[in-house]
């Protein structure tokens, strides 16, 4: 699986090794990726490598149904009811971002909406009608970008049976069992904390990774996932060329736009069975950024011819 330090490889000769991890943390290039496969991932496209599903039955007059399990949600796209006879109806009514309301009436389900949704406490789902009776629920949905990072990191423990702990903010999305973080900012005393480690398990507190050597510090450091996943690597040229319009942007190089259109165009061919919709929220997303700048520069301009600049 491809990377971020991959990506960095690509985009470094065209900038002259312009530094893109120079910042607290590896910013900006850490920013810069989570924007780019958030772009990727966000709605409304829907990818068959992103897809998640959640099934859960019913129960005779309860609206409201909480899925603790369901933490990596980002919408639904599609939501199916199925009765003990084999019977099955799609919920055409989908209301990701709308509230339903309560209701005591009754009823074989038309409609679900997204109550609430959170990485902790999964999601809170409705239902209008109230089930009328057991019906076995099928979700299809979109999962949430992972993020970068950075997550801050204030302190680790010692070594123990080959891992090491560390105490900070972290999304446990950004470091599944398996995934490698990036860990760095810890002084020389202890720098036997930093390096890449294979992620043991995570926490919205902690992080174990398989570091022998840990040693306990308090230090305010930093921790990033590096990993493109779940965008396979088919996909590069997407978030490649995307990244390198990034950086020049980041210099004013008018060369920007070239791989902005470039990484546009890697989209557009990996996008068979999209709407114009799709297409058009991801085309605009990133041509607007272009539009954006050059109508500062316009707006600068002006200003100056307006000084007798």
């Amino acid at each position: 699986m491809l990377n971020l330090q991959n990506t960095l490889n690509f985009a470094l000769p065209f900038i002259q090794y312009a530094p893109l991890t120079a910042g607290l943390g590896m910013e900006p290039a850490v920013s810069i990726a989570s924007m780019i496969r958030n772009s990727i991932l966000n709605p409304p496209q829907t990818w068959y490598f992103n897809r998640g599903t959640a099934t859960f039955p019913t129960v005779v007059g309860q609206q409201d149904y909480t899925e603790a399990t369901v933490i990596d949600l980002a919408f639904v796209e599609k939501a199916a009811i199925a009765d003990d006879q084999g019977n099955i109806w799609e919920l055409k009514d989908i209301y990701n971002n709308a509230a339903l309301s309560p209701s005591s009436f009754q009823q074989r389900p038309s409609a679900i909406s997204v109550e609430s949704s959170d990485s902790v406490n999964g999601c809170l789902f409705r239902f209008l009608g109230v089930p009328d009776q057991i019906y076995n629920v099928t979700i299809t949905y979109q999962k949430l970008a992972p993020q970068f990072g950075p997550f801050f990191i204030s302190g680790a423990a010692n070594a123990a049976g080959g891992n090491t702990i560390y105490n900070g903010t972290f999304d446990t999305l950004s470091f599944p069992t398996g995934a490698v973080a990036i860990i760095n900012g810890f002084p020389t005393v202890s720098a036997v904390n930093n390096g890449s480690f294979v992620v043991v398990a995570s926490t919205p507190t902690t992080l174990e990774v398989a570091n022998a050597a840990g040693v306990a510090a308090t230090q305010l450091a930093y921790a990033n996932n590096f990993s493109w996943a779940p965008i396979p690597d088919q996909y590069s040229d997407i978030y490649n060329n995307l990244f390198l319009s990034e950086a020049f942007a980041l210099a004013d190089d008018a060369r920007a736009q070239v791989y902005r259109q470039r990484g546009i165009a890697a989209y557009m061919a990996k996008s068979s069975g999209f709407t114009e919709t799709q297409k058009n929220a991801f085309t605009q997303q990133w041509m607007a950024r272009d539009i954006e700048k050059q109508a500062g520069i316009g707006a600068l301009q002006l200003g100056h011819t307006g000084r007798g600049i």
